[in-house]
């Protein structure tokens, strides 16, 4: 079975870290804890450079090519009854894994050993558990 890509929600997969992103470290949402956490103060902070919007564009097409490949990987196409698992629901099962199997474990480790704080692993992963749930879903169930 080939394995095609609609490109649009490629793209609005690649959008999707931005956009939470965006909203998830808003002062008003969880950031105000994230510059907690980083020991950051809100009169200090900066934008970021243009070009660091656009590397992080990339690093986001590049997450969601791998995502694209975990969640359309043989055998998820179809159940041995031919149930289709061409879903959202599908997405949300691989987002949460992706996040328990290979977020937790690097963010806690760069935890550890940068010495952070246990806020600052869950604030971070939080944003990567609904950053991926979405990306996987809409790559999931708009193939």
């Amino acid at each position: 079975m080939e394995n095609h890509i609609n490109i649009v929600s490629q793209i609005i997969a690649t959008l999707i870290p931005m956009i939470v992103g965006f909203l998830y470290y808003h002062p008003k949402v969880l950031g105000n804890t994230w510059m907690d956490a980083n020991g950051f103060k809100m009169e200090n902070m900066k934008p970021p450079k243009p070009v660091l919007y656009l590397l992080a564009l990339v690093l986001s097409a590049l997450l969601a090519g791998f995502v694209h490949t975990n969640v359309t990987a043989p055998g998820q196409q179809t159940a041995p009854d031919g149930h289709s698992y061409i879903t959202f629901q599908h997405g949300i099962a691989h987002g949460i894994v992706l996040t328990i199997f290979v977020v937790a474990p690097i963010l806690g480790t760069m935890a550890i050993f940068e010495q952070k704080s246990l806020k600052w692993a869950l604030v971070n992963i939080g944003y990567w558990l609904v950053t991926l749930i979405l990306m996987a879903g809409v790559l999931s169930a708009w193939r």
